[in-house]
């Protein structure tokens, strides 16, 4: 593995788990407003950090569908979290909103249009197949 290669793993790893703090957070945030967990939803909620997770390592072994839903999936939080941003009265609450643009932002660019990344994703595929 090149350095460009190791530059790409370690952005992927980084990134991956930057998005699996902002799901948890949401689930947290989510939960910590109602005077009852609400079961229902807690299962949903984690069901989907499940999916991302799996998404995510789908991504890390080299799977370029997994890359392109990704991509589309992190284009609407982003949009999401804009609309989030301009909607919500109280600045203190719009933190949030704005570290997820950041997080799915960058998960855009490393994902989409990195170098190191492609590098590291044509690394990985080379990896699977060989075993």
């Amino acid at each position: 593995m090149n350095d460009i290669e190791k530059a790409g793993k370690k952005n992927t790893i980084l990134i991956s788990i930057s998005i699996l703090l902002v799901s948890l957070h949401t689930i947290y945030f989510y939960q910590s407003v109602h005077p009852e967990i609400d079961t229902k939803k807690l299962i949903q909620q984690i069901i989907r950090f499940a999916l991302t997770a799996g998404l995510l390592y789908a991504i890390y072994i080299g799977k370029n569908w997994a890359r392109i839903i990704a991509l589309i999936l992190f284009s609407l939080a982003i949009l999401g979290a804009i609309y989030g941003v301009f909607t919500i009265q109280d600045n203190i609450n719009k933190i949030p909103f704005i570290v997820m643009i950041f997080v799915y932002g960058l998960a855009l660019y490393h994902f989409g249009f990195s170098s190191s990344f492609s590098a590291f994703k044509k690394f990985q595929q080379k990896q699977t197949t060989q075993i």
